[in-house]
């Protein structure tokens, strides 16, 4: 993979879904301000759709795309029609994981959590199926290809709140309502472009059964962190009140910008990562490991010092004022989102090599840490929410150093052409 060639379109693409969903939480920020409570509810909702999104992705699609990786690259641009049949339904069951955060923010007035409600479950289910059109795009080597599905995410998103804002629609079904359009639009799209450009893969559409155990511990460990994160939200939205958690979501939608390069960073190094990890290539995990560090460490440092604090430079100040009540609280969501972002090419190995049991066990870890954390809201209120996520990521980082050095102490495996074939043993 020749990454100079990839990572601008990798960029491109990360950069226009993530700011896609950017505008909403900006849109959210400042439409929700009058009454941080109910950006605090907002946050519960962006916090279980999360997790809503994560169900398809790892007991699906990303196994789907683990097995894509056996066919030739020419084919994988036409791996949809074996992968869709089993991703679609299972984004439908898990969008319903939503209704959650009906119960913690139940003492909310309906007119706020019914579209709220209804639109997180439609994103939670367009979501996945719009990202893993995007992937395969990019290890198929199309990535251009993904960037133009993103920025007709983005137009359509930015369309949406004019719109609203001009026609004065009800806030409460703008934000996630902007996604659902946007995504909507996108996948159509994307998937025209692929069937203009793919030749169409052999075999029959892929199973859930059929792929396996890894799916279900990719699931694991891929509910774990959002869940964890949901848990969290809602102790500080009980313990310490919504007003809390409504600053605390301001300064995640301000410290956003840098989770947009890290994914379009990872869109790129994801790829090539599985295959060192799968085929125990020490030297080539390392390496890419190594770019992902010095990536996500420098540009989350120039975040840091623009983004970071209320100063004239900084145009997140304008953006999402309410990020900036709380001093520091910015700045802290910004080093936090560092630690959890340098990290994403080691998953990769680990998931590549089959480690996804090693992951899982510390995600559970990491998960009573987070929550144990989260219960100090009464005594460092905001700051509870990025420091539990803290917390989460140095106990990641920690686990992650033992268990590649159990996966490259091995020998590569021997027949890697069952390897390959077998999608279980993949990852």
């Amino acid at each position: 993979m020749r990454l100079s060639k990839s990572l601008p379109a990798g960029l491109v693409d990360a950069g226009s879904a993530a700011l896609a969903t950017f505008g909403t939480g900006v849109y959210a920020a400042n439409y929700f301000d009058q009454d941080i409570g109910e950006l605090g509810v907002y946050g519960l909702f962006f916090a279980i759709f999360l997790v809503a999104a994560i169900v398809p992705f790892k007991l699906a699609f990303l196994p789907g795309e683990v097995r894509l990786l056996s066919l030739p690259q020419v084919e994988q641009l036409g791996g949809f029609r074996l992968t869709m049949p089993v991703g679609i339904p299972v984004a439908a069951a898990g969008s319903l994981v939503v209704l959650v955060a009906l119960i913690p923010a139940g003492d909310a007035d309906s007119s706020l959590l019914v579209p709220l409600a209804i639109t997180t479950v439609l994103t939670a289910f367009l979501s996945p199926i719009q990202d893993h059109i995007r992937r395969v795009m990019h290890q198929a080597g199309r990535s251009w290809l993904a960037a133009a599905t993103s920025i007709v995410q983005l137009v359509v998103a930015g369309s949406f709140i004019v719109v609203a804002v001009v026609v004065d629609i009800d806030k409460a079904w703008v934000p996630f309502g902007a996604l659902v359009v946007a995504n909507t639009f996108s996948i159509g799209v994307g998937l025209l472009l692929a069937r203009r450009s793919s030749i169409r893969p052999s075999g029959r559409p892929y199973r859930l059964r059929s792929l396996g155990e890894s799916g279900r511990w990719l699931t694991g460990f891929g509910l774990l962190p959002v869940g964890a994160n949901f848990v969290a939200a809602a102790i500080v939205a009980v313990i310490a009140g919504s007003d809390i958690l409504g600053s605390a979501e301001a300064a995640r939608v301000a410290g956003r910008p840098l989770l947009v390069f890290v994914t379009g960073v990872s869109a790129v190094l994801n790829p090539p990562s599985l295959v060192a990890g799968r085929d125990r290539i020490r030297a080539e995990g390392d390496r890419l490991a190594r770019i992902a560090r010095v990536v996500v460490i420098g540009s989350g440092l120039l975040f840091l010092f623009w983004m970071g604090f209320d100063w004239v430079g900084n145009p997140m100040t304008r953006l999402v004022e309410a990020a900036y009540t709380v001093e520091f609280l910015t700045a802290a969501t910004i080093i936090t989102n560092i630690v959890w972002g340098m990290l994403f090419s080691e998953e990769a190995q680990l998931i590549g090599g089959g480690r996804e049991v090693d992951i899982f066990k510390i995600y559970v870890v990491a998960t009573f840490v987070q929550i144990a954390v989260a219960f100090t809201a009464p005594l460092t209120e905001a700051f509870a929410v990025p420091l539990s996520m803290l917390a989460f990521g140095i106990v990641r980082w920690i686990g992650y150093r033992s268990s590649l050095a159990r996966l490259y102490s091995g020998p590569p495996d021997p027949q890697p052409e069952t390897k390959e074939s077998d999608p279980t043993l993949v990852g």
